[in-house]
């Protein structure tokens, strides 16, 4: 799977919560891992505004649980595969998830 990153928060490094779309027409969300739950990730609102904006829509499309603040949770798959792990090489307290292609636009 070849990743492409759409929005970011421009924290220094890179690692902090960015989305990535695939090339098969999905979308990766990195963020902070959430316990005992692989297949989540909590990140900043804006970042999903970001995303959304990047690719031509008035907001995020895919469901959210909204938490305190601007936080909110979110849902998909998480990433096992090994090169894109490498690529993106979040570090130990973040996860990468991936969603359908409905959110990716």
């Amino acid at each position: 799977m070849l990743v492409r990153k759409i929005a970011g928060l421009g924290c220094e490094g890179g690692n902090c919560p960015n989305t990535y779309v695939t090339d098969r027409g999905t979308v990766v969300i990195q963020g902070d891992r959430v316990q005992r739950d692989p297949n989540a990730v909590t990140v900043p609102g804006e970042l999903l505004r970001r995303h959304a904006a990047a690719v031509g829509l008035a907001g995020w499309p895919g469901v959210v649980e909204q938490l305190a603040g601007d936080r909110v949770r979110v849902h998909g798959r998480q990433v096992t595969d090994v090169d894109v792990l490498r690529v993106i090489g979040a570090p130990a307290h973040e996860n990468l998830i991936e969603l359908s292609e409905e959110v990716a636009a």
